[in-house]
């Protein structure tokens, strides 16, 4: 071999393992961005939102109302609330509206509160203190296994079927006071409660949320105090991740005979729809959810800071056979938070216990806002039809 093509083999090699090496660093760089990327999906997921920013832009107040800008939820019909900074305002019924703006009516109250705002945050709140639905009013304090999770107990505690209403992701129990007077007209009381990471409730060790998947033991030591002071049935009402919650208590509860049925408000029944839903509003690609689910399922879930978790548990569809009580299940079509595919499945999976009433406009969690009277029918004439009573 002469001089020459040696030389020539040698530079053929060295310009190989440079290339090697460059294939190298743009794998492993293609590698970390995706971890990256699952990781910040993963932390955002099991982290509980403190602060949410305002969504709202309030363009003024008048003698006919509060103008705000145009959005999905603000020209909807019904009565909703704007939190302005840690106060509410409710809003009523649209007044006026154009292309850009919507006038809707406000109280005396909630008009000088709006007053030179600027921006607000929507919210499903129109009732949110348990005094605007019952006289009867104690604070209670449930035993947990990190601490005491504060909770209300609205109205005659004297009846032997209790109502548990369990809040959604990111907000507290003031969440269920709309819902409450369905029950109390029944002579039904009502229990808010709280749990880990909510705020209100001790946090976890973690102060992850763990999606469903621990935070029903919570809901499991309020139903112990309920059947304490005399409540022989529960009915469960869960929102959002409360549905989920709701469904794991379902499943799990050593006093899941107790339960005498799940009314379940635009409900996480299983998690990946709602990830899928969540990464295409913000144009991220699909492939994102499946990377995020195995991270948060494996080891490496220490990347968002929580312990793994079992997705396969908190899909209640894979597990439908392990339910065994009636369900009333509520969801909007276009709810754009929480789609209602993992919805629908349930209820072809077991028509046996799920009453499906499926809305179109309402959006998430705001069914009961959108038309309080067919909400509330919905759920009256459910509890008849199961002859659910305060004593029976």
């Amino acid at each position: 071999m002469t001089t020459e093509v040696r030389r020539a083999a040698a530079a053929e090699r060295r310009g190989g393992r440079l290339a090697l090496i460059a294939g190298g660093v743009v794998v492993g760089g293609a590698a970390l961005a995706v971890t990256g990327a699952s990781a910040l999906l993963a932390s955002r997921l099991v982290t509980p939102p403190r602060n949410p920013p305002d969504d709202i832009t309030v363009l003024g107040v008048d003698e006919h109302g509060v103008r705000l800008g145009r959005t999905p939820d603000t020209g909807l019909p019904g009565v909703y609330a704007l939190w302005v900074g840690e106060q509410l305002a409710v809003v009523g019924g649209v007044v006026s509206e154009d292309a850009h703006s919507v006038t809707r009516a406000v109280d005396a109250r909630s008009r000088a509160l709006l007053d030179g705002v600027a921006s607000a945050r929507w919210s499903g709140y129109a009732v949110f203190k348990p005094s605007q639905v019952s006289d009867e009013v104690e604070r209670v304090d449930v035993p947990t296994e990190f601490g005491p999770a504060p909770a209300w107990i609205m109205g005659d505690q004297d009846a032997t079927t209790w109502c548990v209403q369990v809040h959604g992701r990111g907000v507290t129990r003031r969440e269920t006071i709309r819902a409450a007077p369905i029950y109390l007209e029944r002579g039904i009381p009502v229990m808010a409660v709280s749990y880990r990471n909510d705020t209100e409730a001790p946090p976890s060790r973690h102060g992850k949320y763990r999606l469903g998947l621990d935070e029903w033991r919570d809901v499991d030591d309020a139903i112990e105090l309920a059947l304490a002071r005399g409540a022989e049935r529960i009915v469960l009402q869960g929102w959002s991740m409360g549905g989920q919650i709701a469904l794991q208590v379902a499943r799990r509860s050593r006093h899941r005979r107790r339960i005498a049925g799940l009314v379940l408000d635009s409900p996480v029944v299983g998690w990946r729809p709602t990830l899928m839903l969540q990464v295409a509003l913000v144009r991220l690609p699909a492939w994102l959810v499946d990377t995020a689910v195995g991270l948060l399922g494996s080891p490496a879930s220490m990347l968002s800071g929580s312990r793994s978790l079992d997705f396969d548990e908190l899909d209640n569809v894979l597990h439908a056979d392990a339910l065994s009580q009636p369900i009333l299940l509520l969801h909007s079509a276009d709810d754009g938070y929480v789609p209602p595919d993992a919805s629908r499945a349930l209820a072809e999976a077991r028509p046996d216990l799920v009453d499906y009433r499926e809305w179109t406009t309402a959006r998430h969690t705001k069914l009961w806002n959108f038309d309080r009277t067919r909400y509330e029918q919905h759920v009256r004439d459910w509890l008849d039809a199961r002859g659910i009573t305060a004593f029976s």
